[in-house]
């Protein structure tokens, strides 16, 4: 289920709207991880060339798992982007996921 965020248009809504495909997985809802959210994952990447755009999004992406919930499994988390094939470390792990390393 795709949420769009309510300022899409920014790098931070874009990255919230397109995570909203990966949710219901990280959050243990979805046993299975979608086409859909690995494609959410690379979109994320590429929005994420330097480390200050890494701890921007981190931090839009723990707000995004807080607003949805707040259920994190992680250790789906922690193995999405590598199950998707892609090698990021902006993915957030716990809602106190350290965005700043």
């Amino acid at each position: 289920m795709l949420r769009a965020s309510s300022d899409t248009h920014t790098d931070c809504g874009i990255a919230q709207t397109a995570f909203g495909e990966c949710v219901p997985y990280v959050a243990g809802k979805d046993p299975s991880l979608s086409h859909q959210c690995c494609s959410a994952v690379r979109d994320i990447k590429e929005l994420t060339p330097t480390a200050k755009d890494r701890r921007a999004i981190c931090a839009c992406l723990v707000r995004e798992l807080k607003d949805a919930g707040g259920s994190v499994d992680s250790s789906k988390a922690s193995g999405l982007a590598g199950a998707c094939g892609v090698s990021t470390n902006v993915i957030p792990t716990s809602l106190s996921f350290h965005c700043s390393k």
